[in-house]
């Protein structure tokens, strides 16, 4: 009896020991399994891969047992989270098959991740990792997203909404956001919320992500950034020669109302003033000036000075420049 008691408490620790190790694990629900082959493929994807036929890279392969079970030991999956995909091919392709033989998640070494029996080829899942989990929320809101009547407009809103602030794990969000590009919506909401991406991509590059899972955003940044200073170099370039040529008008104003300012303006002189200067421009002196107008020597010299008055000038020298337009 105590013999058959230790095989039992053996056995089960055998089999304890043995599940410890397979990371993914579960059942391959196949109804009609001679259609089937009986390999199941892991590979690991990148973000691209998702929503495609891509195979990714190849992990590993396992057999199918005759109860639909498969398992894959905790060596072939990576310490962080991954994505990865679970396929099965048909032995014999089929016209219009739209049985999905395939399933994607995310998964790391620390954990478990279960397919359990169930209607579809690949049913529900079960899973200790907190990534996975998180994606099967996303999952289950664009289902009900899907299932729900709203114009475009709400679905977009409420899909940007959901990814920037009920996702949390870095992983999942990426997911999201890729499904934005996808959708080319991403553009637009990263001109419309330039911040919050810079922000996540520098939580990216501290993670321990690997940096090609995250490769799509830093590009777009980078290109959606640089345009957006383009954008800003063009705007300071026109405001820049704007200002240029407000400078040029209010400097040619400027100058134009010195100039006026500056201008010669010859005052009005009297007929006898008028008289008088043509005299002293002739060089005549104020005696002649005085006996061939048959006027007093002092009435001469009181006419002289407002000449020199009205016209600015000190001296006969400068009252010549003054009218001869020139200088010495």
């Amino acid at each position: 009896m105590m013999y058959r008691n230790f095989l039992i408490i053996a056995l089960v620790i055998t089999v304890l020991r043995v599940s410890a190790q397979d990371a993914v694990s579960g059942f391959v629900n196949l109804e009609n399994p001679e259609e089937w082959e009986t390999d199941i493929h892991l590979s690991k994807l990148s973000i691209d891969h998702l929503k495609s036929d891509a195979e990714g890279k190849p992990v590993a392969i396992a057999k199918i047992k005759k109860d639909g079970s498969f398992s894959f030991n905790k060596k072939y999956i990576s310490d962080s989270d991954q994505l990865y995909r679970l396929s099965i091919n048909r032995i014999k392709k089929m016209i219009n098959d739209t049985v999905k033989a395939e399933v994607d998640f995310i998964h790391s070494n620390k954990g478990f991740i279960q397919f359990k029996r169930g209607k579809e080829l690949f049913a529900d899942i079960e899973t200790t990792n907190e990534a996975q989990q998180e994606w099967q929320k996303f999952n289950e809101f664009e289902a009900n997203l899907s299932g729900h009547y709203r114009s475009a407009k709400e679905k977009i809103a409420s899909r940007k909404g959901f990814v920037k602030d009920s996702l949390q794990i870095l992983m999942v969000k990426l997911i999201g956001i890729k499904q934005l590009e996808s959708q080319q919506l991403l553009d637009k909401d990263i001109a419309q919320n330039e911040m919050y991406y810079l922000n996540l991509l520098s939580e990216l590059r501290k993670s321990d992500l690997n940096p090609t899972t995250y490769i799509f955003l830093e590009k777009k940044l980078a290109y959606l950034t640089n345009v957006s200073l383009e954008k800003e170099l063009q705007q300071s370039r026109w405001m820049n020669l704007g200002l240029f040529i407000i400078v040029l008008v209010l400097g040619y104003i400027t100058l134009k109302v010195k100039r006026k300012k500056q201008a010669i303006v010859i005052p009005d002189l009297s007929k006898q003033e008028t008289t008088i200067q043509n005299l002293i421009l002739q060089g005549k002196s104020n005696k002649e000036i005085a006996n061939e107008l048959f006027i007093s020597l002092s009435t001469v010299k009181t006419h002289i000075t407002n000449i020199y008055n009205k016209l600015n000038v000190a001296n006969r020298r400068e009252l010549l420049q003054k009218s001869t337009g020139t200088s010495t």
